[in-house]
């Protein structure tokens, strides 16, 4: 077959355009320093990158939902403390109410006042807040769980408080992060014991220097101690669960981050690399193409 003028022409155009093309989606990738910068470049890849993108922006949304629950139990967590403290003073000073004898009146009136101002800051905590919301409140965490009443302490837990908040931390799993403050407090169904009126019971009896309402209230306070430690010690079970769940995930979106990575990201120095040879097989190209094919009228225009 013979090889005429224009075959040679038409092959060389179709190669210098095909080693251009590939320069320019070199040029893409040293620019953006991704492999996939359009549909076309890897339709598969593409593809694989998309559902990675899914599934990595669902595993971080669990991600997130996990953290603000970690938040919010940890701080709970805290806030029962303080009160498991605080009921361990006032159980000291119901104490010192039994053992010491030939109180007067004004010793009686300090210990009840002691103990009442104990008891309120019991109910300071039940109302702590994160954000706009209360940790202790229930069903209901916009609202306060704590209100103002006519009793010893002057406050107490309000409205159906029991309720619990769930926050999905993955597919089909859901955990309960609250405490509602009925619970600490006892005014909930199956508490063992009713810290509203023990509280209230035990600064009458301080105040009135009842010694046998005082035993009870010493034996009270003791359940109703016992009773939030382990509120609390379930609390702590939840939170080992959501830390190794968040842990899990974690390192799942990792490999998600990672094959994401493999699919999008380009080798930038094999990429320089290759950039350099075609640059370089480009040029020569063009200095051999000019050199074989035969001239035209072209090069006998005059320059300018």
């Amino acid at each position: 077959m013979q090889i005429t003028q224009q075959m040679m022409v038409n092959q060389f155009l179709y190669n210098i355009t095909n080693e251009n093309t590939t320069m320019q989606n070199l040029e893409d990738e040293l620019s953006t320093g991704k492999v996939l910068n359009l549909p076309q470049d890897n339709p598969l890849a593409v593809s694989q990158d998309m559902s990675a993108r899914a599934t990595l922006s669902s595993a971080q949304g669990y991600q997130n939902t996990l953290q603000s629950a970690l938040t919010w139990m940890n701080n709970t967590s805290s806030a029962l403390s303080q009160i498991v403290n605080t009921l361990q003073s006032i159980q000291s000073y119901v104490m010192e109410g039994l053992n010491t004898t030939n109180q007067t009146t004004s010793d009686k009136n300090a210990l009840s006042e002691t103990v009442q101002q104990l008891s309120k800051t019991i109910y300071q905590e039940l109302d702590t807040q994160q954000g706009s919301r209360y940790l202790f409140g229930g069903a209901d965490p916009l609202q306060p769980p704590v209100t103002t009443s006519t009793n010893n302490i002057g406050y107490t837990t309000s409205g159906n408080t029991a309720a619990s908040m769930e926050m999905q931390i993955s597919a089909g799993i859901s955990i309960t992060v609250n405490v509602s403050a009925s619970q600490v407090m006892g005014t909930a169904s199956g508490s063992t014991t009713n810290l509203e009126s023990t509280l209230n019971s035990t600064i009458s009896d301080l105040q009135n220097g009842n010694i046998t309402g005082l035993q009870t209230d010493l034996t009270n306070l003791q359940t109703g101690i016992t009773q939030v430690v382990n509120i609390n010690a379930e609390l702590g079970s939840r939170i080992k669960r959501a830390t190794a769940m968040q842990t899990q995930i974690s390192q799942y979106v990792t490999t998600v981050q990672n094959y994401k990575g493999d699919l999008e990201d380009a080798n930038m120095a094999k990429v320089i690399t290759q950039f350099n040879t075609d640059q370089g097989v480009f040029t020569a190209a063009l200095k051999m193409g000019s050199e074989i094919l035969l001239p035209s009228l072209v090069n006998y225009l005059p320059n300018g």
